[in-house]
C-alpha cells in the first residue's frame, strides 16, 4: 500500500460520485434514494480511510519500537557447517 488512500475507499467515493451523477435523470420522487446512497457511500469512505490511516500509524510505531534481534552466540566446538574434504 504505497498510496495515500486505498482502493476500499476509492470504491466508495466513486459510488458516490456515480450516485451524484444520476441525481438528475432520476425522477424527482426518487431523488432520496440518490442522495441517502451518496451519504453511506461517503460515510464508508471516510471510515475506511480512517481505519487504513490508524492501521499506517499503528505499523509504524511498532516498527520504531521493536529493537533488533541480537544475533545468537556460535556454539563453541566443531563448526556449525561442516567443511568439505
Amino acid at each position: 500500500m504505497g498510496g495515500l488512500i486505498g482502493r476500499r475507499p476509492l470504491f466508495f467515493l466513486a459510488c458516490a460520485v456515480i450516485c451524484a451523477l444520476l441525481i438528475a435523470p432520476t425522477p424527482a420522487e426518487f431523488r432520496w434514494v440518490n442522495l441517502t446512497m451518496i451519504g453511506l457511500a461517503l460515510f464508508w469512505a471516510v471510515m475506511l480511510s480512517a481505519e487504513e490511516l490508524a492501521r499506517r500509524r499503528r505499523r509504524s510505531r511498532t516498527r520504531r519500537r521493536t529493537p533488533p534481534p541480537e544475533p545468537e552466540p556460535e556454539p563453541e566446538g566443531e563448526p556449525a557447517v561442516p567443511s568439505a574434504r
